[in-house]
């Protein structure tokens, strides 16, 4: 059986930031791999001072969706969907009636649930509940259509559900990568996140952690490149290399949803079908 995987994104570049190593890294073993991309990213800014002005006549809109194909190219995603809803912006009044926050929640896990009927994955990777470090709503209400999405398909047949991992943020991801910038001399991007309070990670969470090679962090920053106008090639997250990267934390970490309490820590994605 053909293993696959779909993630549920709400915009362009969250498909790195959140998990992008992990598809890299079942990629590289033929997995397939689906990303459904919630909105278009149209609200954001061009935060790369270096990517100047858009082309005469093109919309951001237009070119995140170019860096977001291209991005998907470089994790080893063999399709990607969008949802169809427009960006609603950090503070929730951009996008129109077509934003994703004004969406029905039934009807946009209706537009999800078409999907994964039509991709039948074995696993699905969206966002959990805790937004405490990042409260973007349309980041709340992806995780809130992702849930009533599962919610209608176990009602049609509950046999044929994927199983469902929700990406973690740990406390001890971030100190191991603040201290990596340390010992390599370069600023660390992780700094203010270990301000937070313990509340805003998923340490006591996560059930699910997920090995990663060097050459699967190496094509997640190969792909954050790809995003041109959201970050410059000097950018802090660039601070570390692959190989800097790897050796401080070589890791990404889940949360499966499904996972019997007091269960030992899962390795793998597809444990439930392996």
């Amino acid at each position: 059986m053909q293993r696959k995987i779909l993630t549920v994104h709400a915009h362009p570049d969250d498909e790195v930031s959140r998990g992008g190593a992990t598809i890299a890294h079942y990629t590289a073993q033929g997995v397939q791999a689906v990303l459904v991309t919630c909105t278009d990213g149209a609200a954001g800014e061009i935060l790369n001072p270096d990517f100047g002005a858009l082309p005469q006549g093109r919309t951001l809109a237009a070119q995140r969706a170019e860096e977001l194909a291209a991005s998907a190219r470089a994790l080893g995603y063999s399709t990607v969907h969008s949802l169809g809803f427009a960006d609603s912006g950090f503070d929730g009044t951009a996008g129109g009636t077509d934003a994703f926050v004004k969406a029905s929640t039934d009807a946009a896990a209706e537009r999800l649930a078409a999907l994964v009927e039509k991709e039948k994955p074995q696993v699905i990777v969206g966002y959990g509940t805790n937004h405490a470090r990042d409260p973007h709503p349309d980041h709340i209400r992806a995780n809130q259509v992702l849930t009533r999405c599962v919610e209608l398909l176990g009602e049609r047949d509950g046999s044929r559900v994927p199983d469902v991992f929700h990406v973690a943020f740990s406390r001890r991801r971030h100190r191991a990568l603040h201290e990596a910038c340390g010992t390599a001399g370069v600023p660390s991007p992780y700094a203010p996140g270990l301000r937070e309070p313990d509340t805003s990670f998923d340490d006591a969470e996560i059930n699910t952690v997920i090995s990663l090679s060097e050459t699967a962090i190496e094509r997640r920053l190969s792909a954050l490149r790809c995003h041109k106008t959201q970050i410059a090639a000097n950018s802090g997250w660039f601070a570390l290399s692959a190989s800097e990267l790897y050796q401080a934390f070589p890791y990404d970490e889940y949360i499966r949803v499904a996972a019997p309490p007091g269960g030992r820590p899962c390795d793998d994605l597809f444990v439930a079908s392996s």
